[in-house]
């Protein structure tokens, strides 16, 4: 367990927020571009676990975390049961049988020409414990994601090498990593610019259990946290915020107690009041993100039957709704 007595893979994904629905009681043959089917590992895979997904802004990187653990057991027994080895092996995939928190790496699939999506590849900054809740800037030459270190978790940073590697990974610091008893920093989002972050905490200060905090990046280092307040944090659990890049007046989605919100931000606070987003097909949907266009709604769709996720998009209707949900392969 992680030092907030919360799993590693659960603490920022959709598994902890499914878990919490469930705890609750209430609802708050794919083409491969021309390789092998067979050898091919599918984005959602029967077994093991695909989460925390992350669309880039052209539509044509997909990013998710991925293990061999299949945590659905852990969730619905309310923590009570193991999660089952039981996933294929990913190519690059760390292993860590010692602690099923701690193995998860992210991986990246790329749109091919006919609209399915290529074999995922492991990034290569993953380390030996947990890596999710990625997302990149800068065409993905920036990457920023959660990372274990087999006691914790912090949010970390990495750009590309000219040779396309990846540099190591840069700790954004105490002011954004609370290493406080009983702390933990989760799912975090960065504005197009690389200057300004958004993501959940427990610390102190805050109004519920989970709030989504902000901070600015200046002469060479990120700002206290500023609790992002109302309407986004409430006296329960709020988290995965996700704000449009474009226009000057961006959508924001984030999950709250009730389930996922939807707002227009106009600088300083949303223009009118914040709207439930009800998505056909997914029970409870988490972690959105959104190409440029506008047109297509990524997001992890939890399963309230069998505790699982599954990776999914939504097209715009013409109403402005979401349509049903769709596996992406």
């Amino acid at each position: 367990m992680r030092h907030h007595d919360r799993p590693a893979v659960g603490s920022r994904s959709v598994v902890r927020c499914l878990a919490l629905v469930l705890t609750a009681g209430c609802l708050s043959s794919c083409s491969n571009g021309g390789s092998d089917p067979v050898t091919r590992v599918p984005i959602n895979t029967a077994t093991g676990w695909s989460d925390s997904p992350h669309i880039s802004r052209d539509g044509n990187r997909l990013y998710f975390m991925y293990s061999r653990y299949d945590f659905g057991p852990w969730i619905l027994s309310g923590g009570t049961t193991a999660p089952v080895l039981s996933g294929p092996d990913r190519p690059g995939l760390h292993h860590n049988s010692a602690n099923p928190f701690d193995e998860s790496d992210i991986y990246m699939a790329t749109k091919n020409p006919d609209g399915t999506w290529s074999e995922a590849v492991n990034l290569g900054f993953n380390n030996a414990y947990g890596d999710s809740s990625g997302m990149e800037i800068n065409d993905g030459n920036t990457f920023i994601w959660l990372q274990g270190n087999g006691s914790g978790n912090d949010i970390v940073i990495a750009t590309k090498n000219p040779d396309g590697t990846w540099g190591a990974a840069v700790n954004l610091g105490l002011d954004i990593n609370d290493h406080a008893a009983g702390v933990f920093q989760d799912n975090p989002h960065l504005s197009s610019d690389g200057l300004g972050i958004w993501f959940t905490s427990n610390r102190m200060g805050g109004s519920g259990a989970r709030d989504i905090w902000f901070s600015l990046y200046a002469s060479g280092s990120w700002s206290a946290p500023v609790n992002m307040g109302t309407p986004f944090n409430s006296a329960g659990d709020d988290d995965q915020i996700w704000i449009s890049p474009v226009g000057a007046t961006p959508d924001i989605y984030w999950n709250g107690p009730g389930g996922m919100n939807h707002c227009v931000w106009t600088g300083s606070a949303c223009s009118a009041t914040p709207d439930a987003v009800t998505i056909p097909g997914c029970a409870y949907a988490a972690e959105v993100s959104i190409p440029d266009d506008g047109q297509s709604l990524y997001f992890g769709c939890g399963n309230l039957t069998t505790g699982r996720v599954s990776i999914m998009y939504s097209v715009k209707q013409q109403d402005g709704s979401w349509g049903t949900a769709v596996p992406v392969d």
